[in-house]
């Protein structure tokens, strides 16, 4: 590790260790790690304690007490609270520390405090585990569930106890604890045993870009440059907001594609002419776009088909962005070639994306023959759905 990545460590740590402290000595500021509801000029929510929030369990991760157990709580409360009022699916490591700092009390009264994490959504129904409920010991969670009144208390047993619900349970304490190291070597103790990976994840969500950037830079360098690392690295890059970087970093992932897997190569070209459109590198971005076609499918309707339609519709997202009005009609035209034959065109948004290329390029044509593909695209989703189609 180089002085200057253990020097940034350091100083990223100051601050979170410093709020610990405050929340520690006085629980009136905790209102400054509640979940706080705000919305964007695009209208979409966003939490304004998430940052704080953030810091003070990374600095309990490290620093976690008995008698911390309240302020622990009430993070894993707030936790909940965004995800079901922001997060609309998958899990991340943030909730999941929440729920392991928790945990590792072993309080069988949490038990309902876990439920009510893992039953926010499909995703963290799957991923925040039944284990959270039982660190308290199985039999007393069990005996916990059977005494209470809980809407979802049937379910609950179901889950932990045997299928009659009388007998053994499902799980031991011995494999609740496995569970639980597990858990540890996940979210360790101590800051040297930390990835610089998760050192970059930890300095994004406090808002500290360059230290992310600095971090994940130098877990890829230590790491064989495989299509996994290279993916990891130029997407926390483009997250970042360095595009540029990114770029480059996916010019690399395509260079090392595997071209005997059918379809590889197209994809790679297609996420970087994305993040080149991002860069405001139009002409670069359908540069790449036009070497993609040698390597897409040849059946529109085959397996791939879901790579034909995101690539047309990047076709066509870059209309709008063209050079000059010549440009804009020549790639529109090009987009309208690559789209013939591509089924299930209400799906992806390709066809949104079609209309608004057209009336940036100023063609009526094309606007008659968008809406002539939406109405069959939207027969289509009726006849293969049941339902009749739904758009904003």
């Amino acid at each position: 590790m180089t002085a200057c990545v253990a020097d940034e460590q350091e100083r990223l740590l100051r601050g979170p260790r410093d709020d610990l402290e405050r929340a520690r000595r006085d629980p009136e500021t905790w209102h400054a790690l509640a979940f706080a509801a705000d919305r964007t000029d695009e209208g979409r929510v966003i939490d304004r304690g998430h940052a704080a929030r953030s810091a003070v369990l990374w600095a309990l991760q490290y620093d976690h007490r008995p008698e911390d157990l309240p302020l622990l709580r009430f993070l894993l409360r707030q936790q909940i609270t965004f995800y079901r009022e922001v997060v609309p699916w998958g899990l991340a490591s943030d909730l999941l520390l929440a729920g392991f700092l928790v945990a590792e009390q072993r309080q069988v009264e949490d038990l309902w405090l876990h439920w009510s994490a893992k039953s926010i959504s499909f995703d963290t129904g799957l991923g925040y585990r039944i284990h959270h409920l039982l660190t308290g010991g199985v039999a007393a969670a069990v005996e916990a569930v059977r005494a209470a009144e809980h809407p979802d208390r049937d379910r609950i047993l179901g889950d932990i106890a045997s299928d009659s619900g009388s007998g053994p349970t499902r799980y031991t304490d011995t494999a609740v604890d496995e569970w639980l190291d597990e858990q540890r070597a996940r979210f360790p103790a101590t800051p040297a045993d930390e990835s610089l990976k998760d050192w970059a994840y930890h300095a994004a969500r406090l808002g500290e870009r360059e230290a992310s950037r600095l971090f994940m830079t130098e877990w890829a360098a230590g790491e064989p440059r495989t299509g996994d690392v290279l993916n990891t690295l130029q997407f926390h890059l483009a997250q970042l907001g360095f595009l540029a970087e990114a770029v480059e970093v996916q010019r690399e992932a395509v260079g090392i594609s595997d071209a005997s897997w059918p379809g590889e190569r197209a994809g790679r070209l297609l996420t970087l002419a994305r993040l080149q459109r991002r860069a405001d590198d139009a002409s670069g971005a359908w540069g790449t776009l036009e070497e993609a076609t040698g390597h897409l499918p040849p059946d529109k309707q085959g397996m791939r088909q879901g790579l034909w339609r995101l690539f047309v519709k990047e076709c066509f997202l870059l209309v709008p962005l063209a050079p000059d009005d010549g440009t804009a009609r020549r790639w529109l035209a090009v987009s309208d070639q690559h789209l013939e034959g591509i089924p299930r065109l209400w799906m992806d948004g390709v066809l949104d994306a079609a209309r608004a290329a057209a009336e940036q390029a100023g063609d009526p044509q094309a606007l008659h023959r968008h809406r002539a593909l939406r109405q069959a695209a939207d027969a289509e989703y009726e006849r293969e759905t049941g339902r009749p189609p739904q758009r904003t």
